[in-house]
């Protein structure tokens, strides 16, 4: 992937997510899920091995879908399906080879259920991995969870998901080598940015 690409990828998803209806889905979300993710390449040492701008891309165009759709219980589980829908026509845009797109697609279409189902991507390319897990370690951000805090009287679904926030954090605590295609990450991941 071309610099000019990512480019044009960040400032398309910066207009999308303006209009997003999801405020926990938000630019700033993307930006901690990059975040993450460029911490997971730095402690796993695989800079030489990923194209680290495919991997922001990624990482920009995981959540695409909420800009089109509302967060709810049935989207949550239709949210690949969804993803579906939405991601071939926007990327189409971009002028992509046919290998990044392959690799970007799978890492969006396969970003989701690592908490709870422990439905992980090892089979996967590197870039679904780390995007995942990445994702998942967004999602159990202070951050994420004062967002979800000042939602929850908002939304129906929000108001749902803060009533099982603090027993889904405990577990993910717990447990975090279950939750994650790269557990090896652990032992770096600092203690004061997660709930």
């Amino acid at each position: 992937m071309t610099k000019f690409q990512l480019h044009k990828i960040r400032d398309f998803v910066r207009r999308e997510v303006a209009k997003s209806i999801d405020p926990l889905h938000d630019f700033d979300h993307l930006v901690r899920v990059i975040d993450n993710a460029r911490l997971i390449v730095s402690i796993l040492r695989v800079k030489r091995d990923i194209d680290i701008d495919l991997l922001e891309a990624a990482c920009l165009l995981h959540d695409i879908h909420f800009t089109r759709f509302k967060p709810g219980v049935l989207n949550f589980f239709r949210e690949s399906r969804l993803l579906k829908r939405v991601v071939p026509s926007l990327i189409g845009q971009f002028g992509l080879s046919e290998a990044d797109r392959y690799l970007l697609e799978e890492a969006i279409y396969h970003h989701t259920f690592a908490f709870p189902f422990r439905r992980l991507n090892k089979k996967y390319s590197l870039y679904a991995q780390i995007l995942q897990d990445a994702d998942t370690l967004e999602t159990f951000s202070r951050v994420r969870f004062l967002g979800l805090k000042t939602l929850r009287n908002k939304s129906r679904f929000y108001r749902f998901v803060s009533l099982l926030s603090g027993l889904a954090a405990k577990r993910f605590r717990k447990n975090k080598h279950r939750y994650l295609n790269l557990p090896e990450i652990i032992g770096y991941l600092t203690e004061e940015d997660q709930v």
